[in-house]
């Protein structure tokens, strides 16, 4: 029965979400034109993510309500970091300079109470796809590797891992859009036995299932990573060997790096506030009194951040 309750009360949040989403105005890119896809050595980049004060300022506004209602306990460890935009590891077109993530991460850092955790050193070109804007799994081990030794957590050794690869070519976002071809890409994802016990509650549909959907990625390979857009996710993780929580507010690149984080933690919670707003989160769920809360986002999202709620 609670559950039930549990799922009334997310599909009430979300239907509240959908209608206040209709007044919210479509973002502008830079000097209101639309964005230009263009190609670097092959990976192809968008134009979409200039250095905005005002977006920035909006991020930190949403983020610091996000925490200050519900992360202000002495139990709360409050970290940040900052997903570089592809176009920061290419020559963009005249005229366009990518935000880079170190100042994004800086300019929130300074208003927020959180633990910076610089990422963008560990980042290269070749750790995205060529047709797609997102970051590749496989070579994310750096990455959660920092995260977790900043936050004090143990993350399993790698020599259980298995590396699988999707069937087929996968032709992300980009795909089509650019003058110049682009090579296919292939997306592969790591396996343990460990990922391979992990349980992923779904808040909106009330199911359970694994780190990896292979049935959305039939129709977008991407969703393979956590089910694709997700309000609300929490991952149970029987074999962690501790109790300790970890609470990720992410985008669509938290996706294929939070399993690498789940590893470490007993229970993951997944939010996007993209799709659920930060005020209903109290009617949806209750967090632990104690817990490591981190903050990872996309320079592209925070630069165009009216999309936070």
């Amino acid at each position: 029965m609670n559950r039930w309750i549990e799922r009334g009360v997310f599909l009430l949040a979300a239907a509240a979400m959908v209608i206040a989403a209709a007044a919210v105005p479509t973002r502008r890119v830079q000097e209101d034109t639309q964005p230009e896809i263009y190609v670097y050595r092959g990976y192809a980049a968008a134009t979409d993510a200039p250095w905005s004060e005002k977006s920035l300022d909006f991020a930190a506004k949403r983020l610091g309500h996000l925490l200050e209602t519900y992360f202000t306990g002495e139990g709360y460890r409050r970290y940040l970091a900052v997903v570089p935009d592809k176009a920061q590891f290419t020559e963009p077109p005249e005229g366009y300079t990518p935000a880079g993530a170190r100042e994004t991460a800086d300019y929130l850092a300074q208003r927020l109470p959180v633990e910076e955790i610089g990422i963008a050193p560990l980042l290269s070109l070749e750790d995205y796809y060529r047709t797609d804007p997102h970051w590749r799994q496989e070579r994310l081990h750096p990455v959660a590797q920092a995260l977790a030794d900043a936050m004090g957590v143990s993350l399993p050794d790698t020599a259980e891992e298995s590396l699988h690869t999707l069937a087929g070519e996968f032709c992300g976002s980009y795909w089509g859009k650019t003058a110049e071809p682009l090579a296919a890409d292939v997306l592969s994802y790591i396996t343990s036995p460990l990922l391979d016990g992990c349980a992923v509650y779904d808040y909106e549909t009330d199911s359970t299932g694994g780190v990896y959907d292979l049935t959305a990625a039939e129709k977008a390979p991407y969703d393979l990573f956590l089910s694709g857009s997700k309000a609300l996710l929490r991952i149970e993780n029987p074999a962690a060997g501790n109790d300790r929580t970890l609470i990720v507010f992410r985008d669509s690149f938290g996706s294929s790096l939070i399993p690498l984080l789940a590893q470490g933690y007993g229970t993951v919670y997944a939010v996007d506030i993209r799709y659920l707003a930060t005020d209903a989160l109290a009617r949806v769920v209750t967090f632990p009194e104690e817990a490591d809360v981190l903050l990872v986002y996309s320079a592209t999202v925070l630069q165009n951040s009216v999309t936070l709620k």
